[in-house]
């Protein structure tokens, strides 16, 4: 895992002042990205899994640079998708925020980076994750854990052994190219 100082936490679900970690700051800003999932250290020392989500400042459950409301409900889904260079799985997550639900869309390579990995390996063992929804400085404006129900955790399970499982015979061909796998799936987004 990396070795990363844990994040201190308020103890209870709500409004902080804090910034996002500065690796998941970094993470975020070099993808032009509003979302993501990354193994964090927090105050009691375990490693997890963390959503990081940063809302845009004209987002309409945002007052005065601040959130309306909360705890929010969270759905997540995720499916598996086939490349011919390699195994994406795709994590869906909705915010069901005031006036409009927030959406975003996290994409993992297990053999891209090992954050990947470790992301979804803690992903399939957590009893919840932590929510972090920051402002566009990365923030923190909200927190709140979400639970994680066993279906979810198995189904995580089933979709990192496929990939691991089918990437390892594409790089038996020669074939594996995590860079070609993205930029595909960013071009056939972009067209819709």
């Amino acid at each position: 895992m990396p070795s990363e100082p844990p994040l201190s936490t308020p103890p209870e679900e709500g409004h902080s002042t804090q910034k996002f970690p500065d690796e998941v700051v970094v993470a975020l800003h070099e993808a032009g990205i509003t979302a993501t999932c990354m193994p964090i250290k927090l105050d009691d020392g375990e490693w997890q899994a963390a959503f990081f989500y940063v809302l845009s400042p004209d987002a309409p459950c945002l007052s005065n640079g601040k959130i309306n409301g909360g705890p929010f409900a969270v759905a997540m889904d995720a499916d598996l998708h086939e490349h011919d260079n390699g195994t994406m799985i795709e994590i869906g997550l909705e915010i069901v925020t005031p006036i409009e639900p927030c959406r975003g869309i996290m994409l993992f390579l297990t053999g891209h980076t090992s954050t990947h990995f470790e992301a979804l390996s803690l992903l399939s063992e957590q009893d919840d994750i932590p929510l972090f929804i920051g402002d566009q400085y990365c923030n923190t404006l909200w927190q709140q854990r979400v639970p994680l129900n066993e279906a979810f955790r198995l189904g995580m399970v089933g979709l990192v052994n496929e990939a691991v499982t089918r990437d390892a015979v594409i790089r038996m061909t020669d074939r594996y190219d995590p860079d070609a796998v993205f930029a595909d799936t960013l071009a056939k987004r972009q067209m819709i």
